[in-house]
């Protein structure tokens, strides 16, 4: 359960003028859920999507399962892609198509084994369970911020992958989605899938993480088990850490300790 299933070497990327990752080497486990943070612009979303394969980077590996997944054949790509959920933190969803349809295309496309009525089924279980069912004829722009979110998410998990990308899955939702989607990840988490999520969200990483990976300007300051990671004694990393833990701490007394390590003479 801990080998990982997605792992960069040396990845580099300039995005414009913009050196959005520097020198990255970082692991993923599979089974396992990673949560990615840091100050805003330090390139998490970044290292999110060159993980899940959407953007190659300029050097360095990208590997999945040891393979170096912007060498896939095809049909490697197409069954990795089959097995991934995406939650983007704009939503990302095709305006042209209805509700309904941005969540069904996906089964379409991984899954053309699947019959037309089964997949409805599959998509109206997921609206509904959502509080969306009513919503599946309406295109993205007529939907709320929060509702465009959820639809991204919705369509992130519908072909039930087992390994899960989240950017951001509960910003810009109202608490009661907000309670559906963290509930929702924690399904997805019990069943044991990998899930690498971007989070500014307190709850959710108190919720979700096992190991944490610290990034600033573009690089991996940290990386590691939850528990770990928040021993650090550098600087820098402890003062992003306490940026998320002290908000973590509101929400569970039991996690103030990750602030100074049970007490002890190593804060900053």
């Amino acid at each position: 359960m801990d080998e990982p299933i997605i792992g960069l070497q040396d990845v580099c990327l300039t995005l414009g003028d913009y050196e959005a990752l520097r020198d990255v080497n970082v692991t993923f486990p599979e089974g396992r859920s990673t949560v990615i943070m840091g100050p805003s612009g330090c390139g998490k979303s970044t290292l999110l999507k060159v993980a899940a394969g959407l953007i190659p980077p300029d050097e360095g590996k990208v590997l999945f399962r040891g393979q170096d997944m912007f060498l896939l054949h095809e049909r490697e790509m197409r069954m990795l892609r089959s097995t991934n959920g995406f939650v983007f933190q704009d939503g990302a969803l095709w305006e042209n198509k209805s509700l309904f349809e941005n969540l069904a295309l996906p089964l379409q496309v991984s899954h053309p084994e699947i019959s037309a009525a089964d997949i409805g089924r599959r998509v109206m279980r997921a609206l509904e369970r959502a509080g969306l069912g009513d919503s599946g004829g309406q295109r993205p722009a007529a939907l709320s911020g929060g509702e465009k979110k959820m639809a991204s998410f919705l369509r992130a998990l519908v072909t039930e992958p087992t390994l899960i990308f989240l950017d951001e899955p509960t910003l810009s939702v109202d608490f009661t989605m907000m309670e559906s989607v963290t509930q929702m990840i924690r399904d997805r988490k019990a069943r044991g899938a990998t899930i690498i999520a971007v989070t500014h969200d307190a709850q959710l990483t108190a919720t979700l993480a096992d190991r944490l990976v610290v990034m600033d300007t573009g690089r991996v300051i940290a990386s590691g088990e939850f528990a770990e990671v928040r021993k650090t004694k550098d600087a820098r990393t402890r003062e992003i850490l306490s940026q998320v833990l002290g908000e973590i701490a509101s929400y569970d007394t039991d996690l103030l300790a990750l602030l100074d390590g049970g007490g002890g003479d190593d804060t900053n």
